[in-house]
This record gives structure tokens, sequence and C-alpha cells, in this order.
């Protein structure tokens, strides 16, 4: 059974077809990232662990010029939530630069902070900046508390020099793109015990589905290619990824 660790829901959706037609196709568990201070109450509301449901609460380097530090501590409290497992989603993108770039790196810090406070695992947002981010976690996070730079698209070196610090990384569809060269040759140089897998939906729907919504129910076609690239079983994929997704969330397998 497959463990989506990343993906987005917005609260306009009906939560329990969505998740029941991902399970239908294999996927028992579910990581559902925040992006603001706006979806906190609904994610926490919406976390389940018996359903396998698990929730992250952050601010998305895209709402970063938002947050007010009077906002901390309404995190803090949502964090010490049954379910609500993780930070994050937080980090840079100084691709869209949709908040100055100054408040993403002071809010990204902050987060981190707030996560070595509460010891919770990090789920970073990184594209288009990688000195910084690496130079901000490796600053400001506690050594020796896991984290995830999720849907990763980085070059080769980078991906080693965020495993040297201790990152888990996970993929999504974009691995099954065709001009997506680079993420597979980064694929290639993840240890076992430390990839994951995820849609990042409703983003980036694999092939054979591009041009969709994204949804959980997708994740077995981000695995298949997965398993081909690494010569894997796509079950054998499927127990190792959600392995490593309880391990990093402190989740009971």
């Amino acid at each position: 059974m497959f463990f989506d660790s990343h993906l987005h829901l917005a609260g306009d959706i009906a939560a329990e077809p969505f998740f029941s037609e991902a399970r239908a196709k294999g996927v028992s568990r579910f990581l559902v990232a925040g992006t603001s201070l706006e979806d906190g109450n609904f994610l926490c509301n919406l976390a389940n662990p018996e359903a396998g449901i698990y929730v992250a609460v952050g601010m998305h380097p895209h709402a970063a010029a938002q947050f007010a530090v009077a906002d901390l501590p309404g995190f803090r409290n949502w964090l010490q939530l049954p379910g609500v497992v993780a930070v994050g989603e937080i980090g840079l993108d100084f691709y869209y630069d949709f908040s100055p770039r100054a408040d993403q790196e002071r809010v990204f810090t902050t987060f981190l902070e707030l996560a070595a406070e509460v010891k919770k695992p990090v789920i970073i947002h990184c594209r288009e900046a990688f000195a910084p981010c690496f130079e901000l976690v490796s600053e400001y996070y506690a050594v020796g508390l896991p984290f995830v730079v999720h849907s990763f698209t980085g070059t080769v070196a980078e991906a080693e020099q965020w495993l040297r610090l201790g990152a888990y990384l996970s993929f999504n569809g974009m691995v099954t793109f065709k001009k997506a060269d680079n993420i597979r040759s980064a694929l290639a140089v993840v240890p076992q015990d430390r990839l994951l897998l995820e849609t990042d939906s409703p983003y980036l729907a694999p092939v054979p589905y591009r041009g969709k919504t994204n949804t959980p129910a997708f994740l077995p076609a981000v695995a298949e290619k997965v398993a081909q690239e690494l010569h894997m079983e796509v079950d054998e994929l499927a127990a190792l990824t959600t392995a490593n997704a309880c391990r990093l969330f402190g989740i009971q397998k």
C-alpha cells in the first residue's frame, strides 16, 4: 500500500470521495501539506490517523509576505494536535518570487526554529534557491532532526549535498516527464531509506494523466516509473517508501 507523502486539498473539495478513490488504487496513507494560516483549521480538522490522513502546517514561500509574528502561536498549538506530524510546506521559491525574498527567508527561518522547538520534521519547498535554502537549513534547523525536500527537481550534486545533511528526497509526477532527465539522474543517487513518493496534487499529474487535475489516485503511475528506473518491483517500492514516510513523520507502521 502506498503513502502519498505530499498533497494539497482545498476546503471546497469533498474529502471522503477524494481519499476513497485513492484507497481503491492502493494508496492508504496521506500527508496533506499546509501553505498558510488560512488553511490551518481546515487541515487540522481533516487529520484522522485512524483513516491514514496526516497533516503538516506551515507557510509556503508564496504566502510569506502575509505572515506576522503574532500568527506563530496558532501554528505552535496546531502542532500539538493528533495527526499533525510535520511543519510544512516551508522554504524558498526564487522562481516565482510571489513574496519578497527577504520575507521568504525570514519566514523560513522562523518555521525552521519552530520545528526544532517542537521536534517535528520539516517539509521543504526549494525552487531556484538551492544555495540560500541549504544555508538556512544548515544554520537554523537542529542537527539530527529529519526533513524532506519535496518535489525534488535539482541536480545530482544538489541531491548529494542534501543527502549528506540528512535529507529525505521526494519524487512526484515530474519523474515521468519526457524532458526530466535531471530528476531521473538525481533519483539514482538516493539511498533506499531516504526515498519518498508524492503526488503534490492537484498539480503535476504524471504521464499518462498529464493535463488532468492530479489526485493521490495517480500515485501508482509515479511509482511505476520510479520502480522502473530503480529496477525494483512496484510492491517492493510501495513497502519501502511507506516505511520511509512513517519513519520520517513518526507514524506507527
